[in-house]
């Protein structure tokens, strides 16, 4: 099963054990096929990704019925959709990882969850005799959750700036990942879970 069909299972467990009071707006749609026209004319997955960031400061702007913090979950939910339908996003060279981001920002802004479902991803993983639970899966999952939660703080508008004008991007901006993964068959102890989400935390602050 590939990361994002995973994800995606997680997503819909986790809906039937919480309320989701955050609907997916039509703009979601409207991103996917933005990044979908974007893959075709020759752009990476910096260069969409920064462009969506721009659309989603646009959209807010232009309707003030529209948050700026919904405006951005739909973002993240047109990525999802994207890459679901077969977009290539790569992160640090790696589709996986990419997948992995996009999941926990979108599992951070649609269900306040994106940590946690990383971490129920790979404890599922390491369970599979084929497989193993990825410290650095987990840490690309916190790197999306962690976006997602200063785009929707207070001052959120101001960290989609950055992106949106390139003066931060996923290619300069995220921390490098190199944690490695565990053995078949292990688990990540809390202390090794907690110290990857405080260096996610540390690595992504606004400025």
């Amino acid at each position: 099963m590939t990361a994002v069909k995973l994800i995606f299972a997680i997503l819909l467990l986790a809906a039937t054990n919480e309320t989701i009071t955050k609907v997916i707006t039509p703009l979601d749609t409207k991103f996917a096929r933005q990044a979908s026209a974007l893959q075709q004319s020759g752009a990476d997955f910096d260069v969409i990704f920064r462009q969506l960031c721009r659309a989603t400061l646009d959209e807010a702007a232009k309707n003030p019925k529209l948050r700026i913090d919904d405006c951005v979950r739909s973002m993240f939910g047109g990525l999802w959709l994207w890459v679901r339908e077969g977009g290539n996003a790569a992160l640090q060279g790696q589709n996986d990882k990419a997948q992995h981001f996009i999941g926990g920002g979108a599992f951070e802004g649609y269900l306040d969850s994106g940590k946690r479902a990383g971490v129920t991803k790979e404890r599922i993983d390491s369970r599979d005799a084929n497989n193993y639970f990825d410290l650095d899966d987990m840490a690309a999952t916190f790197l999306g959750s962690r976006w997602m939660d200063l785009a929707t703080q207070t001052n959120g508008q101001h960290w989609i700036e950055l992106w949106a004008t390139g003066k931060m991007t996923l290619s300069r901006s995220l921390p490098k990942l190199n944690n490695g993964h565990l053995p078949p068959g292990k688990q990540a102890t809390p202390e090794q879970i907690h110290a990857i989400r405080d260096a996610v935390d540390s690595a992504l602050k606004a400025p």
